[in-house]
């Protein structure tokens, strides 16, 4: 698989009903810890993109800085 499920797609998934029935833990038990973990993944890759994004900016200006100083 090239790609990760979504959140429906693994809550329709029958492997994962099996093991999610083993285990004792009901569909809307399931349903709403699976929509949370996305939540917090979703946040942590827009934090993670922000980060990358600040540097890139400060990585620029620092190069454009020196890049004037060799001018002057």
């Amino acid at each position: 698989m090239d790609r990760d499920l979504t959140v429906s797609e693994v809550l329709l998934d029958p492997l994962i009903a099996q093991m999610r029935k083993a285990d004792a833990i009901g569909y809307a038990s399931f349903a709403q810890f699976m929509q949370s973990a996305a939540r917090v993944h979703a946040r942590q890759v827009v934090e993670h993109l922000r980060e990358e994004r600040a540097d890139a900016f400060y990585h620029a200006v620092e190069a454009a800085d020196r890049a004037q100083n060799r001018l002057i």
